[in-house]
C-alpha cells in the first residue's frame, strides 16, 4: 500500500509539474498576437481563434529542476552512408522523368537565372522526391509550439511564425490548411516561411505564388534562391583532391567559405590542378567516412549550395545527384 501511495504521489507530482493550455492562455503568445495586430494590422479576434486551437505544455518553473546528465554528442552519419540515402537509381530515374516532364520550364529557369537545370532537379529530388513527400505536419502548430514551447531556438521560430502568417495572408492560403516538415519547411522546395517570402516567385505568371501544388513556381523559386545567393553562372562546384597530412588541416568538416585564391594555396604547397586560375577562390572540405575521410576542393558554388542546407554532406549529395541525373538524361536523349 505504501508503495502504491508513493507511486500515486509521484504520478500526481509529474502531472502538476506541467500545464497544458490553449496557446492564448500564455503571456508570450498574447504579446506576439498584439505585435502582429499592431505592426501588421492583423485582426486580433481571428488570431485569437486560430491560436486557441493549439495547446502548449509548459513546465512549471517553480518546481525544482532536476539536473539531467548531458547526452554524449552523437557522431554525424558517415558520408558513405549518407550519400547512399540520396544517390539511388530510383531517385536518378525519377529526376530524369521530372526533367522531361518539365523541360520547357526548366530551360526557361536556367536561361533566366543561369542556374543549371540539373541543380534545380537534384534539390527537388532530395527535398521532396520531386514533390511526392512534402510533409504531413500542420505548419502553424509546428511553429507555435517551437516559438512558445521549450525549444532552444524560440526566437528563430517566433520570426518564422511571423513570416508564416504574413506569407499565408499575402498568398491567400488558409493558415490551418498548410502542412510541411516536422521543422516547418513547406512545399516542393521545402522553403521555410521567411525564404518563401523572400525568394519564391510567380514563375508561371498566374498572379499567385504556389509552392505547394505548382512545380513551375517551385522550379523558378529554387533558381531564384540560388541566384539571390550569388550563384556564379555555370561555375564549377567541386573536385576531389588528395591532401597530405600536412595540408589536411585546411579541409574542414563544417561549412568552409572560399576566401583565399588559388595562388595563396599553391604558395602553401598544395598541388592544385593547373587549369584553375590563380585568382579563383577555393576552400577545402572533409567528408567523414567509416574508414578514410574524403577530401574535396570546393568552389564558390559549393558554398552557395550550403546556403540551402548548411551541411557539407547535403551540398555534396545535391551536387553528385545532379551530375548523375544529367548523365542519365543525356544518355537517354542521344
Amino acid at each position: 500500500m505504501l508503495r502504491l501511495l508513493a507511486l500515486s504521489l509521484l504520478l500526481l507530482s509529474s502531472t502538476i509539474s506541467a500545464k497544458t493550455l490553449p496557446a492564448t492562455q500564455f503571456k508570450s503568445t498574447q504579446n506576439f498576437i498584439n505585435k502582429m495586430v499592431k505592426e501588421h494590422r492583423f485582426n486580433k479576434n481571428e488570431l485569437m481563434l486560430i491560436f486557441s486551437k493549439i495547446e502548449l505544455t509548459i513546465a512549471d518553473k517553480s518546481k525544482e529542476k532536476i539536473k539531467k546528465k548531458k547526452k554524449p554528442k552523437s557522431k554525424p552519419m558517415a558520408w558513405d552512408k549518407y550519400k547512399g540515402l540520396f544517390l539511388t537509381q530510383t531517385r536518378i530515374q525519377n529526376g530524369v522523368k521530372f526533367w522531361n516532364d518539365n523541360l520547357d520550364t526548366l530551360k526557361r529557369a536556367e536561361t533566366t537565372y543561369n542556374v543549371p537545370i540539373e541543380i534545380m532537379v537534384a534539390i527537388l529530388g532530395i527535398e521532396t522526391s520531386y514533390g511526392h513527400n512534402k510533409g504531413t505536419h500542420p505548419t502553424f502548430e509546428t511553429l507555435v509550439k517551437r516559438a512558445f514551447g521549450n525549444y532552444r531556438r524560440r526566437n528563430f521560430y517566433k520570426k518564422e511564425l511571423e513570416s508564416f502568417l504574413l506569407m499565408s495572408r499575402e498568398n491567400a492560403i488558409p493558415v490551418l490548411a498548410i502542412k510541411g516538415s516536422y521543422a516547418g519547411a513547406m512545399g516542393y522546395p521545402q522553403f521555410i516561411a521567411s525564404s518563401y517570402r523572400h525568394y519564391a516567385v510567380d514563375f508561371n505568371q498566374d498572379g499567385k505564388i504556389d509552392l505547394f501544388s505548382d512545380p513551375i513556381d517551385a522550379i523558378g523559386s529554387i533558381a531564384n534562391y540560388f541566384d539571390k545567393h550569388q550563384w556564379h553562372d555555370f561555375g564549377e562546384i567541386a573536385r576531389p583532391i588528395s591532401l597530405s597530412s600536412t595540408h589536411l588541416k585546411y579541409a574542414k568538416r563544417s561549412t568552409n567559405k572560399p576566401k583565399k585564391n588559388t595562388q595563396y594555396w599553391r604558395n602553401k604547397g598544395l598541388s592544385i590542378d593547373s587549369d584553375i586560375p590563380n585568382k579563383t577562390k577555393l576552400a577545402f572540405i572533409r567528408l567523414p567516412q567509416q574508414k578514410i575521410d574524403e577530401t574535396w576542393l570546393t568552389f564558390w558554388n559549393f558554398y552557395v549550395l550550403t546556403r540551402y542546407n548548411h551541411d557539407n554532406r547535403y551540398a555534396m549529395a545535391a551536387y553528385q545527384l545532379s551530375e548523375k541525373i544529367k548523365q542519365q538524361f543525356n544518355q537517354n536523349n542521344h
